[in-house]
């Protein structure tokens, strides 16, 4: 890695007790040979998690004044600072979030902070789901939802302890609430490594989704209070009107919405442009650029509480570059 390369990071969320520092631990081992700078969060002023983090070879920085993504404080942004100060003797960064963790502000200063994302590079966000309680845990948690909404990589955990038939239906679940996601099933013998590290999530992002909609038709899927509406466009958009009306609508409405993530096809613009919410801030990007012989359409998910279907297509039809007039009214 030269100095002008950012560090990579990977950020671990799941619920509490979803098996992340087990997860964390069989990584580490895994990459024996791959320098890893492991930042422990840990919620109170004793350490725990940190003591059960394997740390033969890699360096383990422990936070213990708060869960991280309610404690973004000098502490954290100093530890960056630190870790670049010495990043030719790292390879990546893994953060391993609290159980009770929003992974959207752990994630937001890679994202929307230009100075902080010039040195370091979010790779991915992965969530451990206990297969034997996630849905329970959609029902009461709010926390985790937020987690399932975010992350990248959903990464059933625990496997072995249910049914074939539940795995299945929380694998349905999954898709149907984040169609962007990866998800992948594992138990603490036997984690997808490879596959895992060789996504990113701009990878991610760029594959089609599981969802299929006619052109400008939404679907919606429900669960308790946790609504999931995937979008699909062939009309391309108006970048400005885009930006503009979402970062508005984040401004106002950003308590209810936990995700939304898609990939835009702009008038004008060669490459695909990645959209996706932080927080109440407003995230874009550049993907690969469009093939000659490849249909162009956009597509969109919005993750959150009691959505609106009709709301978010009136909103969205009036960013198009060709919006009727009727569209507006």
């Amino acid at each position: 890695m030269t100095s002008t390369e950012p560090i990579p990071v990977t950020i671990i969320s799941g619920f509490l007790g979803a098996g992340k520092t087990t997860f964390l631990n069989k990584l580490i081992t895994r990459r024996k040979n791959y320098r890893l700078a492991v930042i422990e969060n840990e919620f109170g002023e004793i350490g725990i998690d940190g003591d059960l983090v394997i740390n033969e070879k890699n360096d383990l920085f422990e936070m213990n004044n708060g869960c991280l993504c309610c404690s973004l404080n000098q502490d954290f942004y100093a530890l960056l600072e630190s870790l670049w100060a010495q990043h030719d003797q790292y390879d990546e960064i893994v953060i391993e979030t609290t159980g009770i963790a929003d992974p959207a502000l752990v994630a937001a200063p890679f994202l929307t902070d230009q100075t902080v994302s010039r040195y370091f590079e979010l790779k991915r966000v992965i969530c451990l789901v206990d297969a034997r309680h996630i849905e329970t845990e959609l029902e009461v948690s709010d926390e985790a939802r937020k987690q399932i909404s975010f992350s990248d990589i959903l990464l059933i955990n625990k496997t072995d302890l249910v049914s074939l038939v539940d795995v299945q239906r929380i694998e349905k679940l999954l898709t149907a609430l984040n169609p962007f996601a990866a998800v992948f099933n594992a138990s603490k013998e036997n984690y997808p490594f490879d596959e895992l590290i060789s996504l990113d999530r701009m990878k991610i992002v760029q594959r089609r989704p599981k969802f299929s909609v006619a052109p400008q038709r939404v679907e919606s899927h429900s669960h308790h209070n946790l609504t999931s509406l995937s979008f699909t466009f062939q009309e391309a958009f108006n970048l400005q009107n885009f930006e503009l009306r979402m970062s508005m609508f984040l401004a106002f409405q950003a308590s209810d919405i936990y995700r939304m993530k898609g990939i835009l096809r702009v008038e004008g613009h060669p490459c695909r442009i990645i959209v996706q919410s932080v927080h109440n801030d407003l995230a874009i990007g550049f993907g690969e650029k469009w093939n000659d012989d490849e249909k162009r359409e956009s597509r969109l998910v919005f993750i959150g509480r009691k959505l609106n279907p009709e709301g978010f297509e009136r909103m969205l039809k009036q960013c198009l570059s060709k919006s009727n007039l009727s569209d507006l009214i």
